[in-house]
């Protein structure tokens, strides 16, 4: 099957919703032992924020964009009707983790899973935009971290250091995104010069993160 194929089941599809899904949560985690918040890694909590992460921007995300885009163009996916269970079936998962993480780390979890649940909501139809997804990958990062500290109350330079990691994926996934849909916007040199930028800008949340 070719890479640049589209739909849940193209290689392209899977492997990013796999990076980005299980990797931005990865990272929010790794930043709770960075920042000498937690001595050991709470590694349960690790397993289900990076398998929830990879359901909801590979099965939840992409059985709605499919829903929606399965007549405009050709993709690698299932039928209406199966993608309908599949996105059921993603959504009682994601609660059960949700509920179950909650019970163990405090209220807030369910408020970060539910934001990253409905910014997923990505298809013609719905708020179809960049900065959803890119808003998404942000949530993960607060939710990896928080689900590892289990608490809100920590210095405000802490929060300070885990919103520069958040901004940072918020932009790298955003800048991201506009490069992918290059051809929905007719090849617009105006918009690759955009996405290299504030892919590029991410650079400077980095750069903040360790100066302070």
């Amino acid at each position: 099957m070719k890479l640049e194929k589209k739909g849940m089941f193209a290689p392209f599809t899977v492997i990013t919703s796999m990076v980005t899904g299980a990797g931005f949560p990865l990272l929010g985690s790794l930043l709770a032992l960075d920042l000498g918040v937690n001595e050991t890694a709470y590694i349960e909590g690790i397993v289900l924020v990076m398998f929830g992460g990879f359901i909801t921007y590979w099965v939840l995300a992409h059985t709605i964009h499919d829903l929606y885009h399965i007549e405009i163009e050709e993709r690698v996916t299932l039928s209406k009707k199966a993608l309908k269970t599949l996105m059921a079936v993603s959504l009682v998962i994601l609660l059960a983790i949700a509920i179950y993480l909650t019970t163990q780390r405090g209220w807030p979890v369910l408020v970060f899973a539910s934001i990253g649940a409905i910014v997923s909501l990505y298809a013609e139809g719905l708020l179809h935009h960049e900065f959803q997804i890119a808003f998404g990958a942000m949530f993960l990062v607060i939710g990896g971290f928080y689900v590892q500290v289990g608490t809100l109350d920590l210095d405000y330079i802490i929060w300070l250091k885990v919103m520069c990691i958040s901004i940072f994926a918020f932009l790298s996934q955003y800048g991201w995104l506009l490069i992918y849909r290059l051809d929905d916007y007719g090849w617009s040199e105006k918009i690759k010069n955009r996405s290299i930028l504030i892919t590029k800008s991410a650079l400077f949340l980095l750069i903040i993160y360790f100066l302070l």
